[in-house]
């Protein structure tokens, strides 16, 4: 049900934005009216397209958690890739439709379709990054009462993964065809990937099949604290702790990365810092 409402509203987008873009157009172009209707049904439906793959990059990138410049370069990355593909689309459609004097007319008001772009571009992006953090809030308040009794039903298949007072000294991860093994000191956190774990080290980022409970029972406890239901963090590299809102703070790591605490990440944070 809830893909059949997505699928609709982008449908609803593609149409009131042909509608928009011919009723735009037609008074500024000096094209006919089938140049005019395929330029704004092409727009209409490359931008719906667009706009969709934009919330997915939202909403698996976590630009919100980028440190500042990083957010401006990434952003502003997407901004010009976003423009570039709307209009560029839509002009590659045209030159297949139609001889060139039909459609060159649309070219000098490039400048205002360029503006209109962005500014669909910068609402769609604060649109997605409120709707990001709502979920994200949302998905707090939930984890402010876990005892983490989701990862136990999964450990009921993977206890063997898990020896009570052993400490891990090392995991080895899979980079490409190659191996490499890193001092769990290396570590800086460990993030939830639905049923793997990206662990990021100072040698970089590696996808692994393991979960996140059994890192918590191997890791070294004086070091390594759940912070939140989808990250464990290596204290070592805690540069600041902030607040981030009412019910949760943010950890500033050393290596630029942000990571969310929940309330009871925070409490367990807390006692292993001695705070």
């Amino acid at each position: 049900m809830k893909s059949r409402l997505i699928i609709i509203m982008y449908i609803f987008i593609a149409l009131l934005t042909t509608a928009i873009i011919y009723g735009c157009m037609k008074p500024l172009a000096m094209v006919s009216l089938p140049v005019l209707w395929a330029d704004a049904c092409v727009s209409g439906i490359v931008l719906s397209i667009l706009l969709f793959l934009l919330y997915e990059i939202v909403k698996y990138t976590r630009f919100a958690t980028l440190p500042f410049k990083q957010q401006v370069v990434n952003y502003t990355a997407l901004a010009i890739l976003f423009v570039f593909f709307w209009l560029g689309a839509d002009l590659l459609a045209l030159y297949t439709l139609f001889p060139q004097e039909e459609w060159i007319g649309l070219l000098p008001i490039s400048t205002t379709r360029i503006v209109l772009s962005l500014l669909v571009y910068v609402s769609a992006i604060l649109f997605y990054n409120n709707i990001y953090k709502s979920n994200v809030q949302s998905s707090d308040e939930n984890t402010d009462e876990f005892s983490i009794a989701e990862d136990d039903n999964v450990e009921n298949h993977v206890t063997e993964e898990i020896k009570p007072n052993e400490e891990l000294e090392r995991v080895a991860v899979k980079n490409g065809q190659r191996i490499e093994v890193i001092p769990v000191s290396n570590i800086i956190y460990i993030q939830a990937e639905e049923d793997y774990v990206m662990i990021y080290s100072d040698k970089g980022k590696f996808l692994k099949e393991q979960t996140m409970k059994s890192f918590e029972s191997l890791l070294p406890s004086t070091k390594f604290v759940r912070v939140h239901r989808s990250s464990i963090v290596n204290v070592d590299f805690i540069a600041q702790i902030e607040l981030y809102n009412k019910q949760s703070q943010l950890l500033k790591l050393k290596d630029g990365s942000q990571v969310r605490i929940s309330m009871n990440g925070y409490r367990l944070l807390k006692q292993t810092l001695g705070l």
